[in-house]
């Protein structure tokens, strides 16, 4: 990728950046990147209620179920007895 490097006189600047207060009347060092942006990367794609709770029923999403924090898990529950179920979940055990 190809990128330009200059160190210029801050003042320079202030036109077109808010500069915080430590730059000013410096010398600083301006590193600038060719921002490549597709129009995939700008489309939101809104999801619907339906669409969550049907993807929230993935064996892959089930298997997280009762290992993530706040979960309704016992207070002395280990991550033994986490992993021993999450196991019995998968295998069918």
């Amino acid at each position: 990728m190809t990128a330009v490097r200059k160190v210029v006189d801050s003042n320079t600047l202030t036109e077109l950046f808010e500069l915080p207060p430590d730059f000013k009347g410096k010398k600083i060092e301006v590193i600038l990147f060719p921002v490549e942006e597709s129009k995939e990367d700008k489309k939101i794609v809104p999801l619907t209620a339906v669409q969550i709770d049907e993807w929230s029923k993935v064996p892959e999403i089930q298997s997280l179920v009762g290992a993530l924090k706040g979960t309704v898990l016992n207070q002395d529950i280990s991550i033994d007895d986490i992993r021993n179920m999450r196991i019995a979940e998968k295998y069918g055990i």
